[in-house]
């Protein structure tokens, strides 16, 4: 006697909206997840945690919960969002957003076949980071460059390829954790090399590396120093009575100790930046002109490019660690050199000010962005005359692991829909097609314009006119338009 109500598969099976899925679906897949509902309802129904219904109910119910869970599957599951939280370079939305030459060099390469590794003009094989090594070199001031699927593995291969089997001298101010719990001296010792701690967490002189540098091997030991290790603290920073040792001292070091400087600059701010959230950013040029040997970067963060990290520095080093196998393991594919060579010619401008769409977006004025936030909120006060848009200024964030503390003004529009509360309006604002992120404070809901690219807004309005329902007299008037009158300007 089936007490519990579990319906059979084949009885599953015949209910209309698994038979359309059956049409559209592979049969095994169908049948698969089917009896994977059935599973989880006997469990269910076992330990009390469901009521017990008919075999026809059960039938129903494993239906509609297979429904949905195939329907999540055959819908895409990486896709655009709205990036509404203020947060620039946001980890959990993708990092930097590619400005549209990118895309296009991504486009042009992806719908066909391209000169991934061949040169054109003597149809011999040639290797695929030259359509970027030259650009990376040149801009950094370097004499080569390479580039690998991220700075950690940038990081890890260059230890790798230079350091295996030595010494690394580094601050233990500069032993960070980088996300995701990867530490670096988990990096170091992933590497073979072996790392020597110098210094305090909040004070680290030049004469600790020196001490370092100048202390005998462990007894019967032959363990060289192969490097300085010096970590640029992206993710968080120290204030108060602290200090540190500069590229150019560590590089003058090195020079009479016969060892490299190996710089982790991070966030990957190229060039300089007369911006003032930059002001105390580690400028790439500018480590290369100070000394250091081999300096890694994220490209995908202040550079404005895709995924991937940047080595650049002597060309004997860099040919050793491109010779390294690991190098094969951890190199980049077409779209992503696509998208890098793209992002880099995009520097090549005079004063060095890239057209990318991070800088576009740090960089936008926050009189344009009053304009915008006053047109969105009345666009949704139009739509949904029961909801509450306050405009006010506040403060957006770079993220991604870069500028740690420094913000920039911003305005958001705050809102208070009825019988909805905050989290209820995160909640169906996520479930929108395409999802919108927002952020929180003081109990309320917010849209931070400065992250949001063309046709966002729209997005939004209709997120907001199907939570509230059209506004009948007004709806062909909802679009946001900048407005024209004159605002009193906030300082």
């Amino acid at each position: 006697m089936n007490v519990l109500g579990i319906p059979s598969v084949e009885a599953v099976l015949k209910q209309p909206a698994v038979r359309a899925l059956t049409e559209a679906l592979p049969r095994e897949v169908v049948v698969e997840c089917v009896r994977e509902c059935v599973a989880a309802l006997r469990r269910e129904r076992s330990q009390g945690d469901a009521m017990a219904a008919s075999a026809d109910e059960s039938a129903a119910e494993v239906a509609r919960r297979v429904a949905d869970r195939l329907g999540q599957r055959s819908a895409a599951s990486l896709r655009r969002v709205v990036n509404a939280t203020g947060v620039v370079i946001h980890t959990n939305l993708g990092r930097a957003p590619l400005a549209p030459g990118a895309l296009d060099a991504m486009a042009e390469v992806a719908r066909g076949y391209c000169n991934l590794e061949v040169d054109v003009a003597t149809g011999e094989r040639s290797h695929r980071e030259a359509h970027v090594a030259g650009l990376l070199a040149r801009l950094a001031g370097a004499e080569a460059a390479t580039v690998v699927n991220n700075n950690a593995a940038a990081m890890v291969l260059t230890l790798t390829a230079l350091a295996a089997g030595q010494r690394v001298i580094c601050s233990r101010g500069e032993l960070v954790e980088i996300g995701g719990s990867f530490r670096l001296p988990e990096v170091i010792a992933c590497s073979g090399a072996r790392m020597v701690e110098v210094g305090t967490t909040n004070h680290t002189r030049l004469s600790d590396y020196e001490a370092a540098l100048a202390a005998r091997p462990v007894a019967g030991a032959d363990c060289p120093t192969a490097a300085l290790l010096k970590v640029h603290r992206s993710n968080f920073r120290q204030i108060g009575f602290t200090s540190e040792v500069t590229v150019r001292e560590l590089a003058e070091l090195a020079r009479r100790s016969n060892t490299l400087v190996i710089f982790d600059a991070g966030s990957g701010l190229l060039l300089p930046n007369d911006h003032p959230v930059f002001a105390n950013e580690p400028v790439v040029r500018q480590a290369v002109a100070d000394g250091a040997d081999i300096v890694t970067f994220s490209t995908d963060k202040l550079l404005g490019g895709p995924q991937g990290g940047a080595i650049v520095g002597r060309r004997a080093l860099v040919e050793r660690i491109n010779r390294h196998p690991l190098k094969r393991a951890l190199r980049v594919g077409k779209l992503t050199l696509a998208a890098l060579e793209a992002t880099l010619r995009s520097y090549l401008v005079p004063g060095g000010a890239p057209d990318t769409l991070v800088m576009g977006i740090i960089r936008r004025p926050t009189v344009e962005l009053e304009d915008d936030a006053h047109a969105l909120a009345d666009a949704i006060s139009r739509a949904a005359r029961q909801w509450k848009a306050t405009v006010e200024q506040d403060e957006s964030s770079i993220g991604g692991g870069s500028l740690p503390g420094e913000t920039i003004p911003t305005f958001v529009v705050w809102l208070e829909a009825p019988d909805i509360p905050a989290d209820g309006l995160d909640r169906a604002f996520r479930a929108h097609e395409p999802p919108i992120f927002g952020r929180f404070r003081r109990g309320l809901f917010g849209l931070d314009v400065r992250t949001l690219l063309p046709g966002d807004a729209d997005d939004i309005l209709a997120c907001v006119e199907r939570l509230a329902g059209p506004s009948q007299a007004e709806k062909s008037a909802t679009k946001p338009q900048r407005t024209q009158r004159r605002r009193k300007r906030s300082r």
